[in-house]
């Protein structure tokens, strides 16, 4: 997920007739949020990267790697991003990385929590990208804390009759 200094714009409540009105800042820094998840469990990994190059999404897959345990396996489904299918990867023997169809964020789970992410982000000003960083950080505490959070929003009715 992209984040940034840029204020993202969204619905607002007010009184019939009176047109909403709010800050905003047009930024140019950006950061991303990688996100690894586990809908039937609600096991969430995160971690905060400079940009989607092929070396950050290494980064990424290393850490998840030391996250699950080198005795574990796992499957990460990606999107059709460069980094995700980059023949220069080095996956581990543990992991196995699938990609989705173009134009289907709706199978990816981890969309789902993005839209909730966005949603804590939408009409804020953010002066610097530490600022937006915190409230990254801040918006995604309570599904690091609460399993049950991630499993209500992204064991989708399909998965329930997928193998595990």
């Amino acid at each position: 997920m992209r984040f940034g200094t840029r204020t993202e714009l969204g619905s607002r409540w007010t009184a019939c007739g009176v047109r909403p009105t709010g800050e905003q800042l047009i930024g140019y820094e950006y950061g991303y949020l990688s996100v690894a998840l586990n809908p039937r469990t609600g096991e969430l990994f995160a971690l905060l990267l400079p940009d989607m190059r092929i070396e950050s999404f290494q980064v990424f897959l290393d850490e998840f790697v030391k996250f699950i345990g080198q005795q574990s396996f796992a499957r990460l489904i990606t999107d059709g991003a460069a980094a995700h299918r980059s023949t220069r990867l080095k996956i581990a023997e543990q992991l196995t990385i699938e990609q989705l169809p173009p134009y289907s964020p709706e199978l990816n789970p981890v969309e789902r929590l993005f839209k909730e992410l966005r949603r804590e982000l939408k009409n804020r000003v953010f002066e610097s990208l530490e600022a937006v960083e915190e409230a990254v950080i801040k918006a995604i505490e309570p599904y690091l804390k609460d399993n049950s959070r991630i499993k209500k929003l992204t064991f989708y009715g399909w998965l329930h009759t997928t193998p595990t």
